[in-house]
């Protein structure tokens, strides 16, 4: 029989989760400027059936992540990706369009 185990951390999960979004807000403000990167549209908590996180919805600009070729190939607004995320730590339910 194995027994399970655990690690442990020297930290709570609420202040896991506060250095997480802490985290992903950092490297989204150093991949953004001069009109490329990522868009913060909306960054707010929600609640809803019980479920409290945070709800974001931030639009992605990649035309300088891709090869020019691409660029002059790919329609108008194609290079934008926008991302609807409800994170509820430890579920994240996200949408892409």
């Amino acid at each position: 029989m194995r027994a399970s185990s655990r690690i442990v951390l020297p930290i709570s999960v609420e202040e896991y989760k506060v250095g997480q979004l802490y985290a992903v807000a950092e490297v989204s403000k150093s991949e953004t400027g001069g009109g490329e990167g990522v868009e913060v549209v909306v960054n707010e908590p929600y609640e809803k059936d019980g479920e409290k996180g945070q709800y974001t919805h931030k639009i992605y600009h990649l035309k300088s992540k891709v090869p020019d070729i691409l660029v002059k190939l790919a329609p108008k607004g194609s290079l934008l990706v926008h991302e609807k995320a409800w994170n509820a730590y430890p579920y994240c339910k996200t949408e892409t369009q």
